[in-house]
């Protein structure tokens, strides 16, 4: 069985944003899978982060 990702709107608005901040070309199928690949790490970075105890 394939992995198969359903991308919903909030995910094409994080690769979009990754694509125009950075210039990349999502006509280029590598460049947009490379946007795809920063914003989810991003997102999952942040997710992290917030999970993290703060000691201040």
């Amino acid at each position: 069985m394939a992995n198969v990702i359903i991308k919903n709107e909030s995910r094409r608005e994080d690769v979009e944003y990754i694509a125009k901040k950075y210039g990349i070309d999502t006509k280029d199928p590598a460049m947009r899978e490379a946007a795809e690949i920063a914003a989810a790490r991003t997102n999952e970075a942040v997710r992290m982060a917030g999970n993290r105890r703060k000691y201040f």
